[in-house]
């Protein structure tokens, strides 16, 4: 009887369960409102701690240690980026950086070290660079970054 019980407790939960597995997962629709190529003034700043660049507010970039990037540069390498969906990528380390949209309100965006892919805070929204570019946009943020002069580094 137990058996009995047991099969036909194993059979509801499967049925019950088996469409919620069978469903194809589809992507979050593209929330995002932004046009890369109409951002301008990105900035690398000189902070990396993981707890904080997810938590300081726009206000206070000013007074970070920073390196302009180059607006054509980035433009290029976010022209063939794309929405990532529901979940996060995998972090190992960030950059914090920020640029201005068409409308000039600064807005932050944090870059993973691993697998081009980044988050855009505006948006609430993770994208990733193409695979083909991800090795040179990852080595371009690297040389900036170490490029911020000594005595702006706090």
């Amino acid at each position: 009887m137990k058996q009995i019980t047991l099969i036909i407790v194993l059979i509801s939960l499967a049925s019950y369960t088996w469409p919620h597995f069978s469903k194809p997962i589809t992507p979050r629709p593209d929330r995002s409102t932004q046009t890369w190529d109409s951002t301008r003034n990105w900035k690398i700043y000189k902070l990396q701690n993981f707890d904080i660049v997810f938590r300081i507010p726009t206000d206070s970039l000013p007074y970070l240690g920073k390196k302009a990037l180059s607006d054509d540069t980035m433009h290029v390498f976010l022209s063939q980026s794309s929405q990532l969906g529901t979940s996060s990528p995998l972090w190992m380390g960030c950059y914090l950086a920020s640029y201005e949209d068409a409308k000039g309100k600064t807005r932050k965006t944090i870059i993973s070290h691993y697998g081009g892919s980044f988050y855009c805070q505006s948006d609430n929204a993770y994208f990733q660079v193409s695979s083909a570019d991800q090795t040179d946009w990852l080595n371009y943020l690297s040389q900036c970054y170490m490029s911020i002069p000594e005595a702006d580094k706090k």
